[in-house]
């Protein structure tokens, strides 16, 4: 005869059954879902930055594009004007009319850089506000770069000039300010400036990624990205 072995009672099977995960479980899973958690906002946030940059090159091919829509439209001189880096606010960058034909580009009255309160006698058709997390160097955090065919005034608060002419010429304006001022002068190479993020030349966001605007001797505003 085969002697039955009895099992535990009821209610302990039903406790064990119950038996929920331990402190030390639900930590670990805490920490995992947390170090998951950041990996992602990491990887978020990287590819928001890249967004901008793109956004930010586009927006300055457009911009440089409409200095020359302008000329076309109003058959007058226009000038692509970029103002100096502002900490904390960013790089102003605009397509100005020199209304009172005096040679000079007037459109930062207070003289902080930007180019929201320009003077009457100059008109800003149309500006755009570069982020302060935008560089336009690829050595300096708070350099800007550009090649020698733009014309750099050596104080004020203009970074860079170029002048779309009447034919829709690339043209380097006389920034001396000291009149008279000399006849614009027809830039017969490619004018060049470079933009990358500000994260990206410290080393926090990786690769390096430059976009570079071009205004061919023409005024045909291109922009390339390397790599």
């Amino acid at each position: 005869m085969v002697e039955r072995t009895q099992g535990p009672p009821a209610r302990t099977r039903r406790i064990r059954r119950a038996r929920g995960f331990s402190l030390l479980e639900i930590l670990v899973v805490i920490a995992i879902l947390g170090i998951a958690l950041m990996l992602g906002l990491a990887g978020v946030s990287s590819t928001l930055k890249r967004q901008r940059l793109a956004s930010a090159a586009d927006d300055l091919r457009t911009i440089a594009q409409r200095a020359l829509t302008e000329m076309q439209n109003r058959n007058v001189a226009t000038y692509l004007v970029f103002g100096k880096y502002v900490t904390d606010v960013g790089t102003d960058v605009a397509v100005a009319l020199d209304t009172n034909n005096n040679g000079r580009i007037e459109i930062d009255k207070n003289g902080d850089g930007l180019f929201d309160d320009a003077n009457n006698d100059d008109t800003v058709l149309w500006r755009v506000r570069l982020q302060p997390e935008i560089a336009l160097s690829t050595t300096a955090v708070n350099a800007q770069s550009f090649n020698a065919q733009w014309a750099k005034p050596a104080s004020g608060s203009n970074s860079a000039v170029l002048l779309c002419d009447f034919l829709g010429r690339t043209m380097r304006p006389d920034v001396s300010g000291a009149p008279p001022l000399a006849a614009p002068t027809q830039v017969t190479a490619v004018a060049t400036v470079q933009m990358t993020h500000r994260d990206m030349i410290s080393g926090a966001l990786t690769p390096l990624t430059v976009y570079t605007l071009s205004i061919n001797p023409l005024w045909a505003a291109t922009v390339q990205r390397t790599p």
